[in-house]
Parts: C-alpha cells; sequence; structure tokens
C-alpha cells in the first residue's frame, strides 16, 4: 500500500466520523510509511513531533517510528559484523543474535556487555537502507528538478534546497561520519554537566557500524510521566543546548525528536543521534543568528535585509524588491506580537517561503536546517512544556554569538 492510498484512507475516515477517524486509519499510514523506509520514514519522525499540525492521534502513531521501526533480520545484522574486519568478540555476536533494543529508519541499537568493561551499544546500518535512501533522494532531486522547469518555481532554489536536504539523508548512511560529529557533538556539550552523549568507540566502528557507550534508563515515556518541575528543567536544558549548539557552534542537530533526547530520572537529558545533523558555513551561521534575532524581538526591516544579503542578484529598482521588503516587515512584525500560544515556526516559515516565491527573492538554501531544528523543537516544547516561550530563551546565545563576531 503507498503512502497516497493511506493517507486517503485517513482522510476519508476523517469526513465519515471525525471523532473516531482513527486509530485504524492512522495505523494504516503509519505501516505504508514504514514499509517504504529511508526517507519516508525521516519524513515520519519530524511530523510526529508536530502534533499541533497533524492531531495527537496521528501524532501519538507516527513517535513509533522514533526507535520502534520493524528491526532488520538478525542474519543482515550479523553479516554486517562478520565482513567489518573489527577485532570484535564473541560477545559482540551473541549480543547482536539477541535482537536490537531500539530500531530506527537506518540502523538498529544492540546492547553488548563486553567480557570487561562497561556495557556498549553496537549500532549496525540496514543493509536495505544503502539501497533504499539513495533511490528516495534521486527521487526528490528528479521532482525538485521538475518543479524548478514550472513558471510559478522557475526562480526559485528549489533545486538546491532538496539537494542539501538530500546529502544530509545520505549522510546518515556513513556512520564512520557520524562517529566524527559525535565527537564533535561532545566536544561542544563538554561543559553541560546536565547532558549526556555517549562517547563512541573507535576500535570497533566503520562505515556500517558505530559503537558507543551503553545508556541505561532510556523511556521515551519520562518527559511525560516525570514531576512538572523535573519535566520543566529538562525541557529548558534540551532548548538551550540546541541553541548554543545553532547560534554559537553552528551545529544543527536535524532528528530532535524524542527518540534522541531523553530524560532520566535523576534529570540528566542524554541526547543521542548524530547522523542527521548539519554543520553551517560561518555565512549562514551569522545570518541566520542576526534573522531569528531579528524576528523575535520584531526588526522587520533587518529581518528582510539580512535575507537580502544572501541572495544573488538583486535589482534595486525593481518593484518586487519593494513588495518583497514591506511583507517580511509585515510577517515579523505581526509575528513579533504574538504569544506562545499562537507562534508557530512552520507557519511562519511557509509564510516566509511564499514570500520569497511570489516576489523572486530568495535566502540562501542552508538557512533551511536551523529552521528544520526549530520545528522540531517547538513541536517538542509545545508538547510538553507549552507555557514556555522557547523563543526568548534564545536571547543570550544570539548575544553571545554576536559579541564573537
Amino acid at each position: 500500500m503507498s503512502v497516497a492510498t493511506a493517507a486517503a484512507r485517513v482522510a476519508g475516515a476523517a469526513l465519515v466520523h471525525p471523532r473516531r477517524a482513527g486509530d485504524a486509519a492512522a495505523d494504516s499510514l503509519v505501516r505504508a510509511v514504514e514499509s517504504l523506509g529511508g526517507a519516508y520514514i525521516k519524513a515520519g519522525q519530524l511530523l510526529a513531533t508536530r502534533s499541533d499540525l497533524i492531531g495527537p492521534r496521528l501524532a501519538h502513531r507516527l513517535s513509533r517510528l522514533q526507535d520502534d521501526v520493524a528491526a532488520m533480520s538478525g542474519t543482515d545484522a550479523l553479516a554486517v559484523l562478520e565482513r567489518s574486519h573489527l577485532p570484535l568478540p564473541a560477545s559482540a555476536y551473541a549480543a547482536v543474535a539477541k535482537g536490537p533494543v531500539a530500531s530506527g529508519s537506518i540502523a538498529c541499537v544492540y546492547r553488548w556487555e563486553p567480557d570487561s568493561g562497561a556495557p556498549l551499544a553496537l549500532k549496525i546500518r540496514r543493509p536495505d537502507a544503502a539501497e533504499t535512501v539513495p533511490i528516495d533522494t534521486a527521487m526528490l532531486r528528479s521532482f525538485a528538478r521538475l518543479c524548478a522547469m514550472t513558471p510559478w518555481m522557475r526562480s526559485s532554489p528549489v533545486v538546491a534546497i532538496v539537494d542539501d536536504l538530500c546529502t544530509a539523508v545520505l549522510n546518515q548512511l556513513d556512520l564512520d561520519r557520524e562517529r566524527i560529529m559525535l565527537t564533535q557533538f561532545r566536544g561542544v556539550l563538554k561543559n553541560e554537566e546536565h547532558i549526556v552523549v555517549p562517547a563512541p568507540v573507535d576500535e570497533y566502528s566503520n562505515s556500517e557500524l558505530l559503537a558507543m557507550e551503553f545508556v541505561d534508563g532510556l523511556d521515551r515515556r519520562t518527559f511525560a510521566t516525570a514531576a512538572p518541575s523535573l519535566r520543566d528543567e529538562g525541557i529548558i536544558t534540551l532548548v538551550r543546548a540546541m541553541y548554543d549548539l545553532v547560534f554559537v557552534h553552528g551545529f544543527v542537530h536535524i532528528d530532535l525528536h524524542q527518540g534522541n533526547a531523553y530524560l532520566l530520572p535523576d534529570g540528566r537529558l542524554v541526547l543521542l543521534d548524530v547522523g542527521f545533523a548539519h554543520v553551517l558555513s560561518d555565512f549562514s551561521r551569522e545570518r541566520f543568528t542576526r534573522f531569528f534575532g531579528g524576528m523575535v524581538t520584531g526588526r522587520g526591516q533587518e529581518c528582510a535585509e539580512i535575507l537580502l544579503s544572501t541572495t544573488k542578484g538583486i535589482d534595486h529598482h525593481d518593484q518586487n524588491l519593494v513588495r518583497f521588503k514591506a511583507e517580511v516587515v509585515r510577517l515579523v512584525e505581526e509575528s513579533a506580537e504574538l504569544d506562545v500560544a499562537h507562534f508557530s515556526v512552520p507557519r511562519f516559515a511557509a509564510r516566509l517561503f511564499q514570500i520569497q516565491q511570489s516576489n523572486g527573492y530568495y535566502a540562501e538554501p542552508e538557512m533551511m536546517f536551523p529552521l528544520l531544528c526549530l520545528i522540531a523543537l517547538e513541536g517538542t516544547v509545545n508538547e510538553l512544556a507549552p507555557h514556555m516561550d522557547f523563543q526568548i530563551e534564545a536571547a543570550p546565545y544570539i548575544m553571545s554569538s554576536l559579541i564573537d563576531l
């Protein structure tokens, strides 16, 4: 069954019986996404963070894709170990034979207890992911090129945006790259005593296999069941860490769903999986930081000029330019007046892209990555700490970043 067929069933059920549109239809959609694998599961994981946009029922069911996708076969997992040529002892093979403790779109994770030392996690790439993800991304790139040929998208950077996004998705297939990114991620957060990031184990890692410290006690339900004060502290820690990463270091963790961010019973935050991450260029980091600061404070004119500074071929006598500036100013000023309950990053981003499209002025495509990060972050905050003004929390990190520029 295709995603389109399953989505049609969800819509039809909603029309016939809105309150019970249900569970069966939503489950059909999730199973369809899961069967397609690869990039489709990644999209489902992101949507699961936005119950405000797709509804709590579907969001809840999609959340299963964050760490409970149908696992690869034991034969496939063991075959990865056998061809790795790594010095893995028999206990590693036994651990994999027991089955995974978590399973995602790209890899499965197994708990391994070496003969000596602390437990380790073995993250093993799915063999089918190496086949399906390149096909998915090739289809997306072809679709982007077709879109770019249409009159209303001809001047847009849709091809560049999709190329960047597809590259980030494909990067997840290389677990050796993730090992390097994980080391960098730990380095940035090394002084955060309330954040746990597992250390990689180089001697047992390659492009298909990533060994790292195993963190016990991970349970996605802890955020929801924790005492309100503990939950709020965990969310504040998460928000501040992400702002520090994006604005100060240009490190964008795009995969911020609850399968990668866990609250431990002692209040510490565990952050995992930096395969779907991107390091911004200094130019894009500086531009995005200034833009976000202007957006939060309602400085529309400044935001318009920042966007234009990333755009090539500006015609200062073009009437569209005047309209573009006026519409960006209005969007930013209106958004700044909204309280936390009514502001939405996805709606802001959609309206901003519409303004760019209608006037023919487009921001640097790389600025898409921090927007995706913030869309997932806002969804998590809205669900677990809806009273928090997560935009205001960005202020110290914006100021720190701009002072260093």
